[in-house]
């Protein structure tokens, strides 16, 4: 039977303050619902249970071998910290005598043993933090002095307080060891080699000391959590639990015309998409709480390494600032969108995903950038001077580059290429989704007519949409022009509906995207493949023969929206390894879910932020650095952008850039 032990009123007296303190700055957390409804919820609470096991307990989104470093510390602080948690709550509980039958006394055993193994973990944890801010700081890590958060606390501080809290429990333990004497003092492999440092008369003249000191620094840290950036212990579990994982970077519907439409709408008020705090979601606001400020995702972000004027975590911190300057303290905050956010940052955004990808606690930074986006263009009608245009073009022309639409299917015509089209032949098995970039751009043409060649030779049953195919709308709805969007997502439905098909074919992710996960929320709900997938298909069966190409050595670039949009990494590479020699496969150092944006997704295919390197011509030189003749892609925008920089760089008697199915297309048989 374990042993209860005797725990002063004073000690509960002065727990209850330190709890109510805590809770009184917990409303740092409850402030996240002066934000609207969130309508990407986990799906069910085993979708919960999952996200809390997986991304809280085990900390799946700490580990990465980019951040070696800091997942090593992190591991330690995590479990070091959970276990303490755990031992903590054990004594509590007995020295109530609630469970006695089932927890286990302090020097059992293994109790013992773990709970010093916990303390000796977080120490390790706590001396590699310090070192990481102090000594070998990475230059983007915020907070450089121990005042940050407005408290002494508030980022180093409390690293310094928990080493603290840590050494008083070591002695504290030691005291209770060396005046109690238990049997199996032993495994306390910390605590009862510090108990022989002094004598018996001295450890019993401080045992109640070192008691109260390891107490009052407990509860004082219990009340300090919510100020300090441990809150992200508690705001980061939540954020977890309510994050629906298979919806991440999905952005939010608005239904501009039904808006718009409601007869009570004050038009000279109203404010689309989001300018300030109370317009972004309960779960945006929470994302911002939840934030630790590791700099994962402006380490990563294309636009930051080339020096454009965007920070995803400054993006998250800003928001958060303005939320607690506005509710928590009650102050005039500088506004966000165009104060602490400008414009400029906003568009430096490619939509790539990386900062999502690498996020370790589940923030949606590119929807909110989007939401952003959107009031700049539906409210104060200021989208990027260049893409003005396009989004112009793509209303009146239904495509980008602003060609007629009577032109569509000038890229077989030209060639004398018969392509059956949906308008007289009424149903296929496969609709092909040729895109803008494979009708008007001529280097994309070469694709198409590829792909064309390709399910000719197959023998399938396809075709085309031609005249009736307009943009999908993804460059529109990336710069934050919804309406546009709706307005090609409801015209390309309605031309759908006409037909009967099983699946749609598409050669850019982008359209891929969209079709398959955008338009299900507006009723088209369709089958979408993308062309890499048709290709490995099609090779798999030996519905096609293709001999192995004699390309020098290959480097495959992985598009964003095709890689980690939809986590189609190794199909593209089937395609390669069975069309080439595997042996002349080269990968480039940043590959699959760690790849290097092209430069023109988040509707930067259509405008230019001039600061910095051009995010293009940074990922072509790492490509031809790993040795390769040939760069082959995936997808219309990132063929565009290599083929652009290959130019720049002027290596295009050197370099090839191809698309995969050019690939297979030169030696199909």
């Amino acid at each position: 039977m374990i042993e209860t032990h005797h725990i002063s009123i004073s000690f509960y007296i002065i727990a209850l303050f330190a709890m109510a303190y805590m809770v009184y700055n917990s409303r740092r957390i409850f402030v996240i619902f002066k934000g609207k409804s969130e309508i990407k919820k986990p799906r069910h609470i085993f979708e919960q249970i999952g996200n809390f096991l997986t991304f809280g307990i085990a900390q799946r989104g700490i580990y990465s071998r980019r951040f070696s470093f800091a997942t090593i510390m992190h591991f330690f602080l995590g479990w070091g910290f959970f276990e303490l948690l755990f031992a903590t709550s054990v004594d509590f509980a007995t020295a109530r005598g609630f469970f006695l039958e089932y927890l286990p006394g302090m020097d059992e055993p293994w109790f013992a043993f773990l709970n010093d193994t916990g303390g000796l973990l977080l120490f390790i944890g706590l001396v590699m933090a310090l070192y990481r801010r102090m000594m070998d700081r990475p230059e983007l890590l915020p907070h450089s002095n121990l005042t940050q958060r407005g408290n002494l606390f508030g980022d180093t501080g409390i690293l310094c307080f928990l080493l603290l809290l840590v050494f008083g429990g070591y002695l504290a333990e030691a005291a209770r060891i060396a005046v109690d004497q238990p049997v199996d003092a032993r495994y306390s492999w910390i605590g009862y080699p510090l108990s022989n440092v002094l004598s018996l008369s001295t450890w019993i003249t401080i045992k109640p000391v070192l008691w109260w000191f390891h107490a009052i620094t407990s509860l004082l840290f219990i009340a300090l959590l919510p100020t300090t950036k441990m809150m992200h212990s508690i705001a980061v579990i939540l954020n977890i639990v309510f994050t629906n994982r298979s919806r991440r970077g999905e952005v939010r519907t608005m239904h501009v015309s039904k808006i718009m439409e409601d007869p009570d709408l004050d038009i000279e008020n109203i404010s689309l998409g989001v300018s300030k705090v109370e317009e972004f979601t309960w779960k945006q606001l929470l994302d911002s709480v939840s934030c630790t400020e590791c700099a994962r995702c402006t380490t990563v972000c294309p636009a930051a390494q080339t020096g454009k004027p965007l920070s995803p975590m400054k993006i998250i911190t800003d928001i958060r600032q303005s939320l607690y300057d506005t509710h928590v303290h009650n102050e005039e905050s500088e506004k966000l969108l165009g104060g602490l956010i400008s414009e400029n940052e906003l568009w430096s955004c490619t939509t790539c995903g990386a900062c999502m990808d690498i996020c370790p606690v589940l923030i949606d930074h590119v929807p909110t950038i989007v939401d952003m986006r959107r009031h700049l263009v539906l409210s104060e009608g200021l989208p990027p001077e260049q893409a003005a245009e396009s989004l112009e073009k793509i209303m009146q022309n239904g495509n980008p580059w602003g060609f007629p639409k009577k032109d569509r299917l000038k890229w077989a015509s030209d060639v004398g290429l018969d392509v059956p089209v949906f308008s007289q032949k009424k149903s296929a098995e496969y609709l092909y989704w040729v895109g803008c970039a494979g009708a008007y751009d001529p280097r994309n043409q070469e694709v198409t007519r590829a792909i064309i060649n390709i399910m000719n030779t197959a023998g399938l049953d396809f075709a085309v949409l031609g005249t009736e195919e307009s943009c999908t709308g993804d460059s529109a709805r990336r710069l934050g022009e919804e309406y546009t969007f709706e307005t090609m997502a409801l015209q390309n439905i309605e031309i759908l509906e006409k037909y009967k098909f099983s699946k749609i074919i598409t050669q850019c992710p982008h359209c891929f995207h969209t079709l398959k996960n955008e338009y299900v929320d507006f009723g088209g709900d369709y089958d979408v493949i993308h062309h890499s997938e048709l290709i490995n298909d099609l090779m798999k069966s030996k519905s096609i023969s293709v001999m192995k190409s004699d390309l020098n050595t290959i480097t495959y670039h992985d598009p964003c929206y095709l890689g980690r949009y939809n986590d189609i990494y190794d199909t593209p590479r089937n395609v390669l390894q069975n069309s080439t020699d595997p042996h002349k496969i080269v990968e480039m150092e940043n590959n699959q879910n760690n790849s290097f944006c092209c430069g023109a997704g988040g509707g930067n295919m259509w405008h230019e932020i001039n600061e910095g390197e051009r995010v293009n011509v940074v990922r072509f030189r790492e490509a031809i650095s790993t040795g390769a003749e040939t760069i082959v892609t995936a997808c219309s925008f990132c063929l565009i952008m290599m083929d652009d920089a290959m130019r720049v760089d002027g290596k295009e008697e050197e370099i090839k850039i191809l698309d995969i199915a050019e690939v297979v297309n030169n030696k199909i048989s």
